[in-house]
């Protein structure tokens, strides 16, 4: 009887490492809209400036250039300043250009109601106070947003003499669909903490997660067969 023929040790080394490799994360992609009311004056500013500029710029036109104001501005369901408040817009904003009214804003939404509760969305961009829609990129986040990439667009809804009112909508794009509890002391990343219900946030196109056991095994009964072993 001629001896049976077994697959070289190579190959069950490759398929170890294959099988090894961890699932593919779930993407979870989340819409939020909000309105943040920007008080500059009166007996409650929300935003106060810390630093001014030069007085004169541009041919002696001032133009603010270097104005910065830092601002705990109120996040709230509508555009209604007694609506119910989501969350706050912590940071701060200066004047960038030497030529028109734009600002770089930097601002972490803080939210402090809701399921979101305790989470922050990292914000920070360019924004054309005379254009009628901005856009401004989402650059990270922590707790359900841990490192949360996507946009803001952003829209000024009224302007007066004290106050600035904008909506945004917020979309962002995490790296799993697992909220996580933002009031863990130990990162559930580090081995401590806990991780809290599956987000209801709707996955994205690449959140088809892989049956990676599976394929593994199955490759592993086709290179036997193969072998005649």
């Amino acid at each position: 009887m001629a001896p049976t023929s077994r697959p070289p040790a190579a190959l069950f080394l490759l398929l170890a490492l294959a099988c090894a490799a961890p699932p593919l994360l779930r993407a979870a992609d989340t819409h939020l809209h909000f309105f943040m009311h920007d008080v500059v004056s009166g007996s409650s500013p929300t935003a106060v400036q810390v630093i001014k500029g030069p007085t004169s710029a541009n041919g002696g036109v001032s133009t603010g250039f270097g104005d910065t104001s830092v601002v705990d501005d109120a996040l709230t369901e509508t555009s209604s300043a007694t609506s119910p408040e989501v969350g706050r817009a912590q940071g701060f904003y200066m004047m960038s250009s030497l030529s028109s009214p734009t600002l770089m804003v930097c601002v972490n939404l803080y939210f402090t109601a809701g399921e979101n509760n305790g989470s922050t969305i990292a914000v920070i961009g360019h924004d054309d106070t005379m254009a009628t829609v901005r856009e401004l990129s989402v650059v990270g986040g922590t707790g359900k947003f841990r490192m949360a990439t996507g946009y803001v667009v952003w829209k000024t809804a009224s302007m007066s003499a004290s106050t600035g009112v904008f909506e945004l909508d917020v979309y962002v794009t995490t790296p799993n669909a697992t909220t996580i509890d933002a009031s863990a002391p130990v990162s559930p990343l580090d081995g401590g903490g806990s991780s809290g219900s599956t987000s209801t946030a709707k996955s994205g196109a690449g959140g088809r997660q892989v049956g990676w056991v599976s394929a593994c095994v199955v490759g592993l009964v086709v290179a036997l067969v193969g072998r005649g072993w």
